[in-house]
């Protein structure tokens, strides 16, 4: 019996639980041989060196890459953040009625009619919503300039391709 539970000892010891990102699993512990020298006083062989500066340049490209897109991530939502955000809204417009009228007087209730604040206050929205409009077509027409620019890049180094030379600077370019 105890030799079975041993067995089963150094079975369990053989692996190990990993959290990956809330992804729980079981792998085989791996083994270190102290007998085996670290990575650093390995010959130098030209064949991994090549391989460590392609890992590094990759590396180094992704960054690139992964900088740009969180660039333009951060300049999208300042554009989403400034199309969402409502302007002030104006005070509502003075009648001519309403400034004629001194202002210790009190209104007699039948000069104003009772729907006259419902409507100063559509008039207030429709114009919040004219100015939001007004943003939104400012936003259309910016990102419809961004992508002209990008697809006017995109054309020209399409063009640029040596295939639309002559066939001998294209064979010239392959041989390269």
């Amino acid at each position: 019996m105890a030799a079975a539970s041993s067995a089963a000892f150094s079975d369990a010891d053989e692996w190990e639980i990993c959290n990956d990102n809330g992804l729980v699993y079981k792998r085989r512990r791996r083994r270190r041989h102290p007998e085996s020298p670290p990575p650093s006083a390995l010959p130098d062989d030209p064949e991994a060196e090549l391989r460590r500066h392609r890992r590094a340049r990759k590396k180094r490209c992704l960054l690139d890459l992964r900088d740009k897109y969180l660039a333009e991530l951060a300049q999208w939502e300042t554009l989403s953040s400034s199309l969402l955000t409502s302007p002030p809204l104006p005070p509502p417009p003075v009648t001519a009625a309403a400034a004629a009228a001194p202002l210790g007087s009190p209104k007699p209730s039948s000069q104003i009619p009772e729907w006259h604040p419902l409507v100063d206050d559509l008039l207030s929205q429709a114009e919040a919503q004219e100015l939001m409009v007004q943003k939104l077509a400012q936003t259309c027409e910016y990102v419809e300039s961004v992508c002209e620019e990008r697809e006017r890049r995109l054309v020209q180094s399409i063009l640029d391709l040596p295939i639309w030379g002559s066939p001998r600077s294209l064979i010239a370019s392959l041989s390269d």
